[in-house]
């Protein structure tokens, strides 16, 4: 008796599950959606949210906020998502800090990826390693040199600490055996300001943030972060072909809702997504991206394999929270 009660019970449980999650879908959304970007105004996080809300608001026929919520190495805007109402109506658009947070402070609680319903992997964007044209190093092999007969006088500047920036400056320091001084700041903006204005040596920039100051002769570029060339400027070598063999750096940008969210609402959510990286709007307004918008299993897959591979980045770096 117990066996056929289990066995009745079970997908009949089932199909009210689905039901209820088919009915928050169809009802959603009710009221503005805000996406949140833990991230100062105008880098390429800022960017990408902008042109998706910019889509769904057009879709979703509701208005969809952006919400730039920087600091705390994108904790502050992580856990203001985290903990909203997991009912699709508060969003965040994350990078890899998300799963470098975890590996950079051992044994504390933090958010992480746990915390979050993944919905797709939006984009990946490649870097520049750039220097104002103060610096007197027109390779990387001339950079390295420089920093080498100088320990600690060079800088790098990043969007904080966990970002792709400052991982990808500590594994750089790690690779060529130069002592550089981290300088964190809260976002794109800032730390752009800052090499522009020459307060610090070098950035591994996004490519919408640097290009343009690299084509104005404000800023030289030296070296691509990726496996290989990137499509604008393949005049520029990679950082591997300029002797750090194996070196590779880029921003990955996914989506995400609070753990908890209906399926429905997540399902919802990817297939938006992918359908607004396929318009000429969207891929017009984000021209240096590779757009992707994955299923949310398969960006949970790539999650778990970023969060692995980040851990070793980060004890070969010797990166911390601190």
């Amino acid at each position: 008796m117990k066996l056929l009660m289990k066995a009745f019970i079970t997908p009949t449980w089932a199909a009210l599950l689905l039901a209820s999650g088919v009915v928050a879908a169809q009802g959603y959304p009710t009221r503005p959606i805000r996406l949140i970007v833990p991230f100062t105004a105008g880098g390429g996080t800022d960017i990408l949210a902008r042109a998706l809300g910019q889509h769904f608001t057009a879709t979703m026929k509701q208005n969809v906020i952006v919400d730039n919520r920087a600091g705390g190495n994108t904790i502050i805007g992580s856990e203001l998502a985290a903990n909203a109402a997991p009912d699709g109506h508060t969003l965040l658009v994350q990078i890899n800090n998300l799963t470098a947070l975890p590996a950079l402070s051992p044994g504390k609680k933090v958010v992480s990826v746990d915390s979050f319903a993944p919905v797709t992997l939006v984009a990946v964007l490649p870097h520049i390693l750039v220097v104002p044209r103060s610096v007197p190093a027109n390779s990387v092999k001339e950079l390295i040199a420089l920093a080498k007969a100088a320990p600690k006088k060079y800088t790098y500047a990043s969007a904080g600490i966990g970002s792709p920036i400052h991982l990808g400056g500590a594994l750089f320091a790690s690779m060529t055996g130069v002592d550089l001084v981290h300088v964190p700041y809260k976002g794109a903006s800032e730390y752009t300001t800052a090499v522009l204005g020459a307060h610090v040596t070098m950035t591994f920039g996004s490519v919408p943030t640097a290009l343009p100051h690299i084509r104005s002769g404000v800023l030289r570029g030296l070296a691509a972060t990726t496996a290989a060339r990137i499509k604008v400027l393949p005049e520029l070598p990679t950082l591997a072909e300029s002797g750090l063999a194996g070196y590779e750096m880029s921003s990955w940008y996914g989506l995400f809702a609070p753990a908890g969210t209906p399926p429905a609402i997540v399902n919802l959510l990817h297939s938006e997504t992918a359908r607004a990286i396929a318009t000429k709007a969207v891929m017009d307004r984000l021209p240096d991206f590779e757009l992707i918008a994955n299923t949310p299993a398969a960006f949970a897959a790539f999650l778990r394999k970023d969060a692995e591979l980040t851990v070793k980045l980060i004890a070969r770096s010797g990166a911390t929270s601190d």
